[in-house]
């Protein structure tokens, strides 16, 4: 596909999208629209969506400006797939799963009943029909498929919210009686220090605490290999100092953010690097905290500062609905994006993604997207040279995707420029397939083609969520990293079983984590001390039986995974 010659200075605005308003584009049989064209949907965007912000703000359109080739109509062929210009700004779809009740779910799952029709839906979904658009007609005239996967998902998210209370309480509970026998050096000396009254009592907020993630495998020491290097090239370009590696290094960051900030410095310190700050900020609709943390290879001159989200916690009902929710909200011409990671992020409107994310935000309480910016702008104009990484495992992962969608809104090119990497592991699905090719397309308009990686393990199941619903047609997007039998990784778009409840699967997965569990008892032996594992490591590979997809989510094996896995092409 051609693209016009390159002409300097060309002029992209109005008039570039309204080509686009006027033809209707055909549904193309190919499987995917080439780079070029991602790469002109980005620009088109940029254009509409300054002009959407201005008529919003009730001022004319404006033109925009770049060096860049010329497009016209007659220059792609065929033309992206571009959202319908007739559609609102701020079309979404919200399910309330503590509104639905045991009937509705029920006539959902039973009889082909109409979303319009529920209570617990809130859409936009009526101006789609007054447009005659063709996501309208979805909703009018649901699929029994798309009805049994709602309907299975709302069980799942009601029972979690009943388990809400109950969770953490048992987490608490767990969580502190492991801590209080490591710290005291298991049973024996714990009965010991009992009877002489020299009990170590474990504080939530100390070094030495550590989440139920920490216990189940508490390595902190950096691996040195360099595997991943023949088949990600680029990343020989950050130019790390203490000669670490890339892929255990934003592993390690991502495990460790499931801790609190004294453990986190401790573990930065170890690594030698430079600590930077700890977040703790505000989810105003779920009334809880995303959390992060940044660092930097170096405190002067750095060539590498990283951002680590943290992820789905293990007894946090509202971080696994969350996973799994299937309301959305059209960031404009953008796409949709997973509202649950929008929230996490600090949008401030669920309804509105203008005004759910202002330029500007002068709240008293922090959030994750404007308290981590922040601090990113004032870290490059101290490290002129350095590159910015972002990670995190599960619901981390996710919201280190969908932060750089929120700078594009916001055309922070200060920080973009300087954006060196994502990479994620056992990730969900942050949006739809516009979505992912906008993103897709700013990677090539940015030169940055390998940017994005998601690695999974085996079945994991968070990967597979939120589940392929023809609603709101969540997809991934990027290059997926995929560890199968025993840390052999192939590369391909999407990891197999895409909604983890298929039949061919199932005998495979049972297998697959009896064998985890026989090898993990091996690994010691086969690959050094650093790789035995712990008694609770033990104990949450045997609950894995019941439930491989929360066996193979383990931080522990994608640890494994980045050190000891082969990768084949």
């Amino acid at each position: 596909m051609l693209l016009s010659g390159p002409k300097k200075g060309c002029v992209v605005g109005t008039h570039g999208a309204k080509w686009a308003r006027k033809g209707r584009v055909e549904e193309s049989n190919q499987e995917e629209s080439s780079w070029r064209n991602c790469c002109c949907l980005y620009i088109w965007y940029r254009t509409k969506r300054v002009d959407d912000q201005n008529l919003y703000l009730n001022k004319e359109p404006q033109r925009l400006a770049f060096k860049t080739p010329c497009i016209s109509p007659s220059s792609l062929v065929p033309r992206p797939s571009l959202p319908s210009p007739t559609m609102a700004s701020s079309d979404y779809l919200i399910y309330r799963p503590e509104e639905v009740g045991f009937f509705e779910l029920l006539c959902l799952c039973l009889v082909r009943s109409r979303l319009s029709d529920c209570k617990f839906v809130e859409s936009s979904h009526r101006k789609f029909v007054e447009s005659s658009l063709s996501l309208g007609s979805k909703l009018e005239d649901e699929s029994a498929i798309a009805n049994w996967i709602l309907g299975f998902t709302l069980i799942i998210q009601k029972i979690l919210l009943r388990l809400d209370v109950p969770l953490r309480i048992l987490g608490f509970i767990i969580e502190f009686s492991l801590n209080l026998l490591s710290l005291n050096g298991g049973f024996l000396r714990l009965v010991f220090r009992i009877i002489t009254f020299s009990v170590v009592t474990p504080v939530q907020d100390s070094e030495n605490y550590r989440s139920c993630v920490g216990l189940i495998d508490g390595r902190l020491d950096l691996y040195k290999t360099l595997w991943f290097l023949n088949y990600l090239p680029h990343m020989r370009t950050l130019n790390i100092s203490n000669d670490v590696s890339f892929m255990d290094l934003t592993m390690l960051a991502s495990k460790v953010a499931y801790e609190n900030e004294a453990y986190v410095k401790k573990a930065v310190n170890l690594w030698k690097m430079h600590f930077v700050q700890f977040f703790k900020c505000w989810n105003e609709f779920e009334e809880s905290g995303t959390y992060a943390y940044i660092f930097c290879d170096r405190s002067v001159d750095a060539n590498l500062i990283v951002v680590s989200f943290r992820g789905t916690e293990p007894f946090d009902a509202k971080d696994w609905m969350a996973d799994f929710e299937l309301s959305w909200i059209k960031m404009g011409k953008m796409g949709r994006a997973h509202l649950g990671f929008m929230k996490a992020m600090g949008i401030q409107d669920e309804r509105d993604y203008l005004k759910g994310w202002p330029k500007d935000y002068q709240g008293e309480k922090p959030l994750a997207y404007y308290s981590i910016r922040e601090t990113l702008k004032i870290l490059l104009q101290v490290h002129k040279n350095a590159k910015i990484v972002l990670t995190g495992h599960s619901l981390g992962g996710a919201l280190a995707a969908i932060f750089p969608s929120i700078l594009i809104l916001h055309d922070e090119a200060t920080i973009l420029n300087r954006l060196a990497c994502v990479l994620t592991y056992g990730q969900p699905r942050v949006g739809d397939e516009t979505f992912g090719r906008f993103i897709e397309g700013w990677l090539l308009y940015s030169g940055l083609q390998q940017l994005y990686y998601r690695v999974v393990y085996r079945y994991d199941v968070v990967p597979r969520v939120p589940f392929d619903d023809p609603n709101s047609e969540f997809r991934h997007f990027g290059c997926c990293i995929y560890f199968s039998s025993w840390y052999k990784a192939q590369r391909m778009k999407e990891e197999p079983d895409k909604n983890f409840f298929y039949i061919e699967y199932l005998a495979s997965k049972y297998f697959d984590a009896c064998i985890d569990l026989i090898m993990s008892l091996l690994l010691s032996v086969t690959q050094g001390k650093d790789f035995k594992e712990s008694g609770a490591c033990f104990m949450f590979r045997i609950t894995g039986l019941l439930n491989p997809g929360i066996g193979s989510h383990n931080p522990g094996d994608y640890l494994n995974a980045v050190r000891l896995g082969k990768i084949t092409i």
